[in-house]
């Protein structure tokens, strides 16, 4: 019955907080821990017939902590973990600026989901964002995606606050990744998608 609960959905995931620790700026794959659930989870999302996408803010490469060749090396640990355990990724999107440099791409502009929808074809805006930031809620609310917080790093308390003040519409805020799943696997068997298309 699940298998095709998401067909035709995207799940856009930030990475640092959402689906692993973040150490501050993550520059060597040796540093990359998931959290708990979550190679299953996005295990899950595939099965359910989601393309999953990672979209990220990468500053450590405009700052020269490191290159984009290093980045890409930690990108292939996150994808060969996610493989073994039945998961993958469609696509990573990364935005490599610094904060004051005016990029369209870094969350929560909305450059990276135009990236993403251009290179992937993805039509309509039948998606999910996952992250643990006000950006990653944001960037939802921007581009007509369905809202998911995680609370899994010190940065989601000032996402939660703006959402109390109603500054940004969050639909689910959950403990986890493998939470954040769960809900949208239950949210999708519900919702009409016409008013998202």
């Amino acid at each position: 019955m699940i298998k095709s609960v998401l067909d035709g959905i995207t799940v856009f995931v930030d990475r640092d907080g959402t689906l692993n620790d973040d150490p501050g700026y993550l520059t060597h794959p040796d540093g990359l821990i998931l959290f708990p659930g979550v190679v299953e989870a996005v295990a899950r999302l595939k099965q359910a017939g989601s393309r999953v996408v990672l979209v990220t803010n990468q500053s450590a490469v405009g700052r020269k902590y490191m290159t984009a060749v290093e980045l890409s090396a930690i990108h292939d640990k996150l994808e060969r973990l996610l493989k073994e355990g039945g998961g993958a990724l469609d696509a990573i999107f990364y935005c490599p600026h610094l904060p004051d440099d005016g990029c369209d791409c870094r969350k929560p502009r909305p450059g990276l989901i135009h990236q993403a929808k251009e290179a992937l074809g993805i039509a309509g805006a039948c998606s999910y964002m996952v992250g643990d930031k006000l950006a990653d809620v944001e960037l939802a609310n921007v581009v007509g995606a369905i809202g998911v917080l995680v609370t899994t790093s010190s940065e989601s308390q000032p996402a939660i606050e703006a959402h109390h003040r109603g500054d940004v519409q969050i639909e689910c805020i959950t403990l986890s990744f493998s939470g954040a799943v769960d809900w949208i696997l239950q949210d999708a068997l519900t919702r009409t998608w016409r008013e998202y298309k």
